[in-house]
C-alpha cells in the first residue's frame, strides 16, 4: 500500500546520513515517510519522525519521537553519542514536523541526518 501511495506522490523517500539512529537505522538506509500537516494526528510516542532542524531550516533530521507537550515536540536520536537532538535543542515546535517513517526503502530522494 506504501508503495502505491509513493506512486501516487503521498510518500515520500528519504535517506538517512549519520548514525544517530543507529542500531535502528544506519548511515544509507532509506525510508519511506508518510507526510504529516498542522491538522494531522500527531504519530505515537516512539514513532520515528522527520523534522525540519530547528536551528537549520533547510537541514531534516530523523528521530523518534519522544514526548509531545503543548503543541512542542521532544525528539531523540537512538544512539545518544552520535544525536543532535533535544537534548542540546530543547523541544521543537509541533510545525516542524515532516512526517512519520512507515516503511524502509529501496529508493533514495532526499537526504536527512
Amino acid at each position: 500500500m506504501d508503495l502505491l501511495l509513493l506512486f501516487c506522490g503521498r510518500r515520500r523517500v528519504m535517506q538517512v546520513e549519520g548514525y544517530s539512529m543507529w542500531p535502528t537505522l544506519k548511515p544509507k538506509d532509506r525510508v519511506i515517510v508518510r507526510p504529516l500537516n498542522q491538522h494531522s494526528e500527531l504519530p505515537a510516542i516512539g514513532s520515528i519522525i522527520v523534522c525540519i532542524h530547528p536551528q537549520q531550516p533547510s537541514r531534516r533530521v530523523i528521530k523518534r519521537l519522544s514526548c509531545v507537550t503543548d503543541n512542542q515536540l521532544t525528539i531523540l536520536g537512538d544512539c545518544p553519542d552520535a544525536s543532535t537532538d533535544s537534548r542540546q535543542w530543547g523541544r521543537i515546535p509541533k510545525g516542524c514536523l515532516i512526517g512519520e517513517v512507515v516503511a524502509l526503502a529501496s529508493t533514495p530522494l532526499e537526504q536527512v541526518s
